[in-house]
Order: structure tokens, then sequence, then C-alpha cells
């Protein structure tokens, strides 16, 4: 098994391989980190692609890998790789294939806002044909030396879904040492807004919501903490705010943290198809976001499973 990360040659990829170096020191797996070569696809075919423009392409490649080799650290087993392919998408669902990935990792849009997740078309691409979980990490993001997840926060919906995602995710943190927090999210709705109905009104709407959904999660926790082992520890909190931004920035995040996601809307077998309310937990968090797409989460529970009591 292994973390793969993919590096856009003459785009700044230290973002993505920051957080690749930092998920495979917390799972104690190795690192493939892959340049997809487009222009190289079906070389033995005619593709009005001349030989010095296919060198051009494959020495880009070669000084992406270069560049992220330089930032990953010598405790991080890693092998470096350009991949032929029809497309950057194509070429790294191949190489997770290949390499029996666990994670790939991207990174966000390089004109998205510093620290916060704008989806490229690349990425964007992945998130509707992933079948691995695929990590994003915002722009600008660095862990630290040496650092490892200290936190997995679980995005939680009161869904069966996000509910067996979230355990899964405790299990997994159990295994890598770090803690687990269930985090519900509310965006204060714009039919509030419009119907003048007084802040004190929406203030208890969404204390009746904070109250439900706590309620629903605490069969998650007595979960959790039956575990053994138990994730070093086990948080839920809340977070409300005008609009989705300010919601995720109502809670604290830890600097070497990751938020998963799960697929919440009836897309194709086999694909992530992000409900409207995740695609937007996902573009406001500050922190690197795991999603996990519908197919891939019978493994990622079983990933969890040696962790488990049972």
């Amino acid at each position: 098994m292994s973390v793969v990360v993919g590096v856009a040659p003459g785009h700044c990829s230290h973002a993505a391989v920051h957080l690749a170096v930092l998920l495979a020191r917390s799972y104690g797996q190795p690192l493939v980190v892959a340049a997809v070569n487009a222009a190289g696809w079906g070389a033995g075919r005619s593709l009005g692609v001349d030989g010095e423009y296919r060198r051009f392409v494959v020495d880009q490649a070669r000084a992406a890998l270069d560049e992220a080799r330089a930032l990953v650290p010598a405790d991080i087993a890693a092998q470096y790789l350009v991949h032929d392919a029809s497309s950057s998408r194509r070429g790294l669902l191949e190489v997770c294939e290949q390499h029996r990935a666990i994670r790939l990792v991207v990174g966000a849009k390089d004109e998205g806002p510093h620290g916060e997740i704008a989806l490229g078309s690349v990425v964007t691409g992945l998130l509707q044909s992933a079948h691995v979980p695929v990590a994003i990490a915002p722009r600008g993001f660095e862990a630290g030396p040496g650092a490892r997840l200290e936190r997995i926060t679980a995005a939680y919906s009161g869904s069966e879904t996000s509910a067996e995602l979230a355990l899964a995710s405790a299990a997994i943190a159990a295994e890598s040492g770090c803690g687990i927090r269930l985090a519900a999210f509310f965006a204060r709705p714009s039919a509030l807004a419009a119907a003048a109905i007084g802040l004190d009104a929406e203030d208890a709407v969404i204390a009746e919501w904070s109250a439900t959904i706590r309620e629903q999660a605490d069969e998650i926790l007595d979960d959790i903490e039956r575990l053994d082992p138990a994730p070093a520890s086990i948080e839920m909190v809340v977070g409300a705010g005008a609009d989705w931004g300010e919601a995720l920035r109502a809670v604290d995040w830890k600097r070497a943290e990751a938020l998963l996601v799960g697929s919440s809307s009836l897309g194709p077998i086999a694909r992530v198809s992000l409900g409207s309310h995740a695609v937007k937990i996902v573009r406001h968090s500050p922190v690197p976001v795991v999603v996990v797409p519908r197919r891939a989460t019978d493994d990622y529970i079983a990933q969890g499973r040696p962790a488990s009591a049972g």
C-alpha cells in the first residue's frame, strides 16, 4: 500500500507534498510522488507532437519531481516517477491502482485564497472519478518538520453514512496515535435572514439543531470510547455562522489536522459526488480535507477494523 501524491509540472505542489508527507508518516506508508506526462501517452502512435516537445514536457515533469524530492525528509520512504497517460486525472488514478494507494493527495488551485481550498479542473475531475479517498491540501499548507496527524475531524451530518465514516475515522485515528473529533456545521439559511425573524429566534433555531445533532452523535461517541486501542482524544463540536466560512472558523483547528468529508448525494457508484453542503465545507475548510467516495467507504472502514475491539 502507499500514499500517492500528484505534482504538476509548472505549478507549485509544495502544499500537496507537505500533506502527503504528513499522511505517509502518520499512516506508516511509503510515498509515491507522481508527475503525469500527457504528451508522452501513446508514444508509438502519431499524435502530432514532435520529439522535441515531448522531451521538454518530460524535463518539466522531472524538474517537478526534483522539487518534490527536496521537500521529502529522510524518514519517509519514497519513490518518484513520471507516468504517461492521456490526462493528468487518468494518470493519477492509474498510479493509485498500480501502487495500491490508500490516499491520493493533490493540491488546491494556485489562484485560490491562501489557506483555503479552491477546486481546479483536475481536482474536480478526480472528485468525480476517484476510487480512493482524495486528500486536498489548502494553498500554503505546511505541517512542520517531523509532524504527525494531531487530530482527524469527521464532518457529521446526522446521516448513517457520516456516522459510519466517523467511527472508521476514529479507529484509524487510534491506529495513527491521534485524536478524533466529530464536527457538525450549520450556516444560517438565507430564508431565516429574509424572514427577519430576529437574532433571538435565529439563535433558538441553531440551539435546537445543535442539541439534536449532539444527541444523535452520542451513540457514535459511545462506540468510539469502546475502541481498543482508543483515539488519543475524543470530542464533539458544533460550528455555526452566518455563512459556511464563518461556521468552519467557529471551531478551533490544529496545525496538523485533517477534515474528513463523505459523499453526500446519490451520485454514480464508485464516484465521489459531493452534495452542495459538502462542497461548501470543502471549499471553506482551513485544514486539509479528505474526501471519501461512496465505493471507497467499505475499504475505508476496513482500514480501521484491526484497531477495534471486535
